[in-house]
């Protein structure tokens, strides 16, 4: 291997990934889950709950940062910086749609 492909490949590895944003929208759609575990006393179970949405703010800033700086960059794999912005959407949603949902019902 020559010097060149050895500092090519130390660049391409040192690039970013989208690994956080990935990470913090798994942790976000994850919390939704914490109401399930009865075992727990109701003010631990319930607390992720108001991390949720800060979670999936930070997953779609993240992203959207990462794919910013991979502008232009062909080699680059947008996936898991994409999939943190998919997945930062949905507790961001969660309580919009159950907020819209809640108002229509008490229309009635």
């Amino acid at each position: 291997m020559e010097a060149n492909e050895i500092v090519e490949e130390a660049q391409a590895s040192h690039g970013e990934t989208g690994a956080v944003s990935l990470a913090l929208g798994v942790a976000g759609v994850a919390m939704y889950g914490s109401p399930f575990l009865t075992f727990l006393p109701p003010l631990i179970r319930n607390f992720p709950l108001y991390l949720s949405v800060p979670l999936g703010i930070c997953a779609i800033v993240f992203g959207g940062c990462v794919l910013y700086r991979m502008r232009g960059d062909e080699r680059a794999d947008r996936r898991r910086a994409r999939a943190g912005i998919v997945l930062g959407t949905v507790p961001l949603a969660v309580p919009l749609i159950l907020a819209v949902m809640l108002e229509l019902a008490l229309q009635r």
